[in-house]
């Protein structure tokens, strides 16, 4: 590791690695990522892929059928544990295991290839925004001209963030020998849902919600398997934050950049960040190149505007007159409509 970098980046997931790539495609190859894990390493989601994510890691150079990744069979949602809709999927992806790790490890792998430094199973400690230092857990320290914290919503980045609210996810991948299949439950949390994917006998249990400190989560998900039927050891389950709102895209004399959920790339109704955490990768990668952070802020306050809109869907859709009439009356009278809405709004828009 050298001394000073033109760029670090904080974090080698999509977000960062996307950035990472970007900046060396156009011609900045003095790059250092730094990432806290080792790969490859696990990630708490559900899963899957939008025809739209798979299309911007094919952008990249990333195959996607070799990471085992095929469209889904057709899947089923459930209200409070009893089916109501089978939506006939066109733009959903998932691979054999049903996570992330393989997709995640293969575009580490690609930017490793594409001559990308990246340093693992290192931590920042301390960032000194006016010297442009940090300080790592390894006890080294290094310098940068531009920093990107592609680290998630409770990275080192997340202190510079003001937002109060976020969303939670858990989940848990176990045996259970269930056939093969999708089911998204509604009705499981407050303001939030649950899903239970199968293949080849391996189940991807999980649940969301906007997170409150008074709810004992652990407790929510045992009642959730207990739901589903599903005797399994919660030693393995995972959980990460997500955030709601988008934060303030760059800060410290413009040289220090939020990239994927570090900025608040995170869509608030259905927790879909890939796309939004490589897009924003890409152009945050296009802004430091050009030394022009108004065009990373523009981008950031489009989305800003987009997730205030989805923000408030998601406080319209949560309530239990709206699902009860979604679920209980929408989906026996206007099933199609509803399949349709969730297949071109809610997953190919993603």
């Amino acid at each position: 590791m050298k001394d000073r970098y033109g760029v670090v980046i904080v974090g080698a997931g999509p977000a960062g690695l996307c950035c990472a790539l970007n900046l060396k495609e156009r011609g900045c190859s003095d790059i250092l990522v730094i990432e806290k894990f080792t790969f490859p390493r696990s990630k708490c989601c559900a899963g899957y892929i939008t025809n739209k994510t798979k299309k911007e890691y094919e952008k990249l150079g990333l195959d996607i059928e070799k990471c085992r990744y095929s469209l889904i069979e057709d899947f089923d949602i459930f209200y409070k544990c009893k089916k109501r809709q089978s939506i006939k999927n066109k733009f959903l992806y998932t691979n054999e295991k049903i996570d992330r790790e393989e997709l995640d490890f293969a575009f580490f792998r690609l930017a490793k290839e594409k001559g990308i430094e990246i340093s693992e199973n290192e931590k920042v400690t301390n960032h000194n925004a006016e010297n442009k230092t940090l300080e790592l857990s390894g006890g080294s320290t290094v310098g940068y001209e531009y920093l990107v914290f592609a680290d998630g919503a409770s990275g080192f980045g997340s202190r510079y963030s003001k937002a109060k609210r976020k969303n939670i996810a858990m989940q848990l991948i176990t045996e259970t020998g269930l056939p093969d299949g999708i089911q998204i439950h509604f009705g499981i949390t407050k303001r939030g849902y649950g899903w239970c994917s199968s293949k080849n006998g391996l189940t991807n249990i999980g649940l969301t919600d906007v997170y409150d400190r008074d709810i004992n989560y652990r407790t929510a998900f045992a009642d959730y398997l207990q739901k589903l039927g599903i005797d399994a050891d919660l030693s393995e389950l995972k959980a990460a934050f997500e955030p709601i709102g988008v934060n303030k895209p760059v800060m410290f004399d413009d040289s220090v950049y939020f990239v994927g959920d570090a900025l608040g790339a995170c869509d608030p109704l259905t927790l879909s960040g890939l796309r939004y955490g490589l897009k924003s990768g890409e152009c945050a990668a296009e802004a430091i190149c050009k030394d022009k952070p108004r065009l990373y802020e523009k981008y950031a306050k489009k989305l800003k505007n987009k997730f205030r809109f989805m923000s408030l869907m998601q406080r319209v859709f949560y309530l239990r007159s709206t699902l009860f009439c979604v679920f209980c009356i929408g989906c026996r009278l206007f099933g199609g409509l509803i399949s349709s809405v969730f297949n071109n709004y809610f997953v190919n828009k993603k």
